[in-house]
């Protein structure tokens, strides 16, 4: 569901961009900052990154469901913090800014993704909501070394909730056969 969801995201970001500033090739790619080496990848330069930074219970709607899902687990409602970060060179500074600024233009107009508005939402998402996350000095020193990359241009957003249960059909991969010896 996860690795669903934020290509989505990025889709809507790009088209959004492409629209704003006449682009003709993606800004956006769903990735990581660095590798496991901590080298920065070529793919993200000149882009926005959007990097998982948590997964997270929503645990106020927990109470009471025991009761009512007998015989089974109950839903898990979760969050995602997700991490949009303007990735350009030091001399294209102001392209981070203008970025950074057009992702949140994005966000503030459409936070809210469903089925009518985004029909390339996964089956098993009826909705998730954006919504901004503010991060102090203290945070934003702890993010960056816990990412292990130097400080870009960023921001924080908490996606609501996603659901997953028992009944949650999730995508099937064909299993590939081949034609090598018995």
């Amino acid at each position: 569901m996860i690795h669903n969801i934020l290509p989505v995201l990025g889709h809507q970001l790009n088209e959004f961009l492409s629209s704003e500033y006449g682009l003709s090739e993606d800004r956006v790619v769903v990735s990581s900052l660095v590798d496991l080496r901590g080298n920065v990848g070529s793919q993200i330069e000149n882009k926005i990154v959007i990097t998982l930074l948590n997964v997270e219970e929503e645990k106020s709607i927990r109470n009471g469901q025991l009761q009512a899902y007998s015989g089974m687990n109950p839903p898990l409602f979760i969050n995602l913090y997700v991490l949009f970060s303007a990735n350009f060179q030091d001399t294209n500074y102001l392209e981070s800014l203008k970025f950074i600024s057009s992702v949140i233009s994005f966000f503030q107009g459409k936070n809210v993704f469903d089925k009518m508005n985004t029909p390339m939402l996964s089956d098993n998402v009826d909705k998730i909501i954006l919504e901004f996350f503010n991060t102090d000095l203290q945070q934003l020193t702890n993010l960056w070394g816990m990412i292990g990359a130097k400080y870009l241009p960023s921001v924080v957003y908490k996606v609501k909730m996603l659901t997953f249960s028992n009944d949650t059909i999730f995508e099937e991969i064909p299993l590939i056969l081949g034609s090598g010896p018995n």
